[in-house]
């Protein structure tokens, strides 16, 4: 399965309003969005579901700081292949460096019929924040300065608490600035960066281009597996066309249906796991298996642990070990 940052984008988003306490699933499904969105949408309509996911929050909610208060991650984990980088980079700098020169990021968030609201700004930047702090093994870095090119709210004054620093508003950029200091301060040592592990991937995310039909295939069965193991004629069924045209199509791509359906199953045990939040008897369920022992051996083959092992690993210091990474797509001989 293609490594894809949206898909953790969303399963973190996801997981961070669970744990805060806010209605997710509802949030979710009455903002059309599906964490196989993740995958299956391009990056406009992906942005335009998660702004209006956090309109939906605001109201539901009523409070407007939000996106403050729920970002802050209980591990590197849920982001990925970016967290990887981050516990493996020798310096601050190196670590933002590095994930900003392999991937399509940037201060403004894009949108196509919303604006994004400015919750999700606060979200994003927290995120950025507390995962930098989590990757130094330090509560004492901040900001020189953050700027938003929204209006000064009422409780302006909640955003220099949060951030640590001064915070300007109606600015002509969304920025937050460190000081060099900072930036040059050494992390925790931990392993360099092997050929063919996290920077690889990265480096393929620059290189990335639309949604295949594979992609878009693996976005159905993420949605599809919580309800059982997926089925070729449903899956055909849903994109409208038959059975046959669907193998087809994935046999020009060189792939097949029952590779699509072990790779999507693999790379979201692979997230969850390393996140720890579900148990394994409820995970293996949401991955579509009949009961937790074939999930146990899919684990074994996949990983080559059991999924317990791989929980306890996940909340041990240092990046996660090479079979935990993200695989490419397997092809069709």
């Amino acid at each position: 399965m293609t490594y894809s940052s949206a898909l953790h984008l969303v399963r973190g988003v996801k997981s961070r309003l669970h744990h805060s306490g806010v209605e997710a699933e509802a949030l979710f499904a009455q903002a059309g969005l599906d964490e196989g969105d993740g995958l299956a949408c391009d990056a406009l309509t992906l942005s335009d579901k998660l702004s209006h996911l956090w309109e939906l929050v605001v109201e539901k909610s009523g409070d407007p700081l939000i996106g403050l208060k729920i970002s802050s991650p209980h591990r590197l984990g849920w982001l990925g292949v970016m967290g990887h980088i981050m516990l493996v980079s020798p310096t601050v700098q190196s670590s933002i460096e590095r994930c900003h020169g392999h991937t399509r990021v940037g201060l403004l968030l894009p949108g196509a019929q919303r604006e994004v609201p400015q919750q999700r700004y606060d979200f994003v930047w927290c995120v950025l924040l507390r995962s930098l702090r989590c990757a130094a093994g330090r509560d004492d870095i901040a900001p020189v300065v953050v700027e938003y090119t929204f209006a000064e709210p009422a409780n302006a004054h909640v955003y220099a608490e949060t951030f640590g620093c001064p915070v300007k508003f109606s600015m002509p950029h969304n920025v937050m600035e460190f000081s060099d200091t900072d930036l040059v301060m050494a992390l925790p040592a931990n392993p360099p960066l092997v050929p063919g592990s996290g920077e690889r991937v990265l480096a393929s995310l620059a290189r990335a281009e639309p949604p295949t039909f594979s992609a878009k295939v693996q976005g159905l069965l993420a949605s599809l597996l919580p309800k059982g193991p997926p089925h070729r004629d449903d899956v055909a069924a849903q994109l409208m066309m038959s059975e046959r045209t669907l193998q087809r199509r994935l046999a020009e791509e060189g792939t097949s249906f029952t590779n699509l359906v072990d790779d999507t199953r693999r790379e979201l045990a692979r997230q969850s796991l390393s996140c720890g939040e579900l148990s394994l008897k409820m995970l293996s369920f949401q991955l579509g298996f009949s009961e937790p022992s074939a999930f146990y051996r899919a684990c074994k083959r996949w990983f080559g642990m059991a999924p317990s092992d791989i929980v306890h690993m996940a909340h041990q210091p240092g990046p996660e070990p090479e079979s935990m990474h993200a695989t490419t797509p397997r092809k069709t001989a």
